[in-house]
Order: C-alpha cells, then structure tokens, then sequence
C-alpha cells in the first residue's frame, strides 16, 4: 500500500482538483517509497520475467551485436551505457560475448543507470567479478561526455507515466484518478481537453479514438537522440510496443506476475504500458538520426544469429536440456508469445 504521506498527498491534489493519470503513476512508481525505488522487480520468484532472465542467448545477441558496431564504426574510446540494468544478466551476457574482442570493454567506460537502490545492490553482486573500477553508477544519465556512446535497454520505456485520450464526437477527453472518501478507493474519470497546444497535437491523431502518450518518455528519448547527434553514437532499445493505431489503452499493472487494476496494490507493483516506436522514430529522424533497425525481437534475434547460437550450444555440450534451450528460444521468438510483441530499436550517428 501507499505510505500515508503518499495518500495524503493524493488527497491533497484532489482536493483542489483532479490528478491526472500520469502524475497519479508518477507517485506510484516513482515516490521514495514507490515500487521502482524499493522492490526488487526483475526475477521468476517477483513480478515478472525479463528476456535475459529467460536466456543467456538474448545478451549474447546483442552482445555481439554491439561488439561488431563498435568495432566497424567507432573503434576507440567510448561510453557503454545500459538503461535499468535489472539484475545485471544483460551486462554479464553481453561483458562474456564481448571477450571475443577483448579491446571492447578496454576502451569501455560503463555507466549503469539504476534509480532503484535494491536492483543495484543485485548488480553489484552480480558483477562483482568484473573490474569495479570500470563500472559507474547513476541515477541519471550524464551527458557531459564528448565521446561516442553505445547506450542500450531492455524493458525500460515501458515504464514512463501514460496520458490516456478519448475521442468522443470530435471531443477529446483525458483521463483522471479520482479519490473517493467513503469508499477509500480511486477511479477514473474522463475531463474534457482545452489546452490548445494539447488539442493541437491531438488532432494530429484525430482519425484515431483513443491516443496514449508519454510526454516523460519522449523526453527522455530525444535528450538521447540530441546527445548522439553531437557526439555520434549508437542507441538500440528492445520493448513491447506498437506501430500502428492501438484500438484499446495499453496501460496495465502486474503484481505477481499476474495483471490487476492500476489501482490495487498501489506502490507495490508495476505499472507500464507499450511504447509507441512512430513516436520515437519521428523524434530519431528530426535530430537527424539513422534508423537503423525498426524490427521485431523474432526478426531482430533470428537476423543476428540465435538460431545458429543455440545449434552451436546442442553441438559443444551435450549435457545442455535440449526441450529445455527450445522453450527458452521459442518464448523469445515466437510470434504468440515476446515475438512480435516486442520491437527492436536501432537509431544511431555513426
């Protein structure tokens, strides 16, 4: 639950006036006493499983993937940059892949963004075997460098607060949360829009009914994009998203590895929703950006290799589970599971 400070200061917002939804999230998630500041998310025992976790083959991907741009197109100093390292398997998949070349992580400064103090006491740990000294961490990114960067993520715009938007009649309306005394309980509910600079961008979408924004999220994206421009660089994220018209709010809360109502367990489980990549992408190609690869994970994967990669690991060690490497590849890469659900994002300055 929600400490009290936290519920008196909802309270004290609705008292005044409405909380919009993505302030509503915001607190959620990211107050002193939210759930990403304070649980510990990432794992089969939490509230859900990432694809590192399922497979070492999916770091190994990227891995190699990394490896090979750096190598063909930056070949010196640089910044290795991982956005919500989790529990830190992604880095250690892509720090043992990279040993085949070895002046990688040599010319590396890694920098591990990690706002949750619980995942980076795991990370820590976890990677205690590599040269701390080579490691830094952050709680935001530091964009004093003048090097060429590699910034990477896994799962982590998924988690920016949402503003939901209704077409009624030509109307647009945004949703709200609500504090009901009596009940004890919140819930939404839809207030007409009249910000023109909001309606103006609404309306680039009016053919649409429902439109989910993150303005947070694609902040957060174009100081990266606006970095690379200046200093060159690469930058590949993988989440679930979309490209088209979503016909249903992607907004959803998992406690237990089961969905719930964004307003149960509140400060206790995760709340995120899918990425819109168009958005993205526009904001790439207005700072000048190459896009790279705009794919799905199947594609992404099957493209660069993991096919061949677990062929190579049934043929060197017999020992392995073979059902076992098969559910973990076909979980990844089919198309009714993380397949095409999830998308690959490569923009880059190289």
């Amino acid at each position: 639950m929600l400490s009290k400070r936290k519920i008196n200061k909802i309270k004290l917002l609705n008292n005044k006036k409405n909380l919009r939804l993505d302030k509503f999230i915001d607190l959620a998630l990211y107050d002193r006493n939210g759930y990403y500041l304070n649980k510990k998310p990432i794992g089969r025992k939490f509230d859900f499983v990432t694809s590192p976790e399922i497979s070492q083959m999916f770091g190994e991907i990227i891995g190699v993937y990394l490896v090979y741009n750096w190598k063909e197109k930056i070949n010196s100093k640089f910044n290795l940059i991982e956005l919500g390292p989790g529990n830190g398997t992604l880095f250690k998949d892509i720090e043992r892949t990279a040993k085949i070349l070895p002046n990688f992580f040599e010319n590396a400064n890694v920098n591990l963004i990690e706002i949750n103090n619980e995942l980076r006491k795991i990370q820590e740990k976890n990677l205690k075997y590599f040269k701390q000294s080579k490691i830094r961490w952050s709680k935001a990114l530091n964009f004093r460098s003048k090097l060429p960067s590699i910034i990477y993520s896994n799962e982590f715009f998924d988690c920016f607060p949402v503003r939901q938007f209704l077409n009624d009649n030509n109307h647009w309306f945004e949703r709200y949360v609500k504090f009901n005394e009596k009940e004890n309980k919140y819930y939404s509910i839809n207030k007409r829009v009249i910000s023109k600079k909001i309606l103006e961008y609404l309306n680039k979408n009016k053919r649409q009914k429902i439109y989910e924004v993150s303005y947070s999220r694609n902040k957060y994206f174009e100081q990266i994009c606006r970095y690379l421009k200046k200093n060159r660089g690469l930058c590949i994220l993988i989440d679930y998203g979309y490209n088209n018209k979503i016909k249903n709010f992607t907004l959803q809360a998992i406690y237990n590895h089961k969905k719930t109502s964004i307003f149960e367990n509140i400060g206790q489980q995760d709340i995120s929703s899918h990425v819109n990549f168009n958005e993205l992408i526009e904001i790439a190609k207005q700072n000048k950006l190459q896009i790279n690869e705009f794919i799905s994970q199947r594609e992404f994967l099957i493209k660069y290799g993991i096919l061949e990669r677990k062929k190579k690991l049934l043929t060197n060690n017999s020992r392995l589970n073979k059902n076992l490497l098969n559910e973990e590849v076909d979980r990844l890469i089919n198309v009714d599971r993380m397949g095409n659900l999830f998308k690959c994002l490569v923009v880059s300055n190289l």
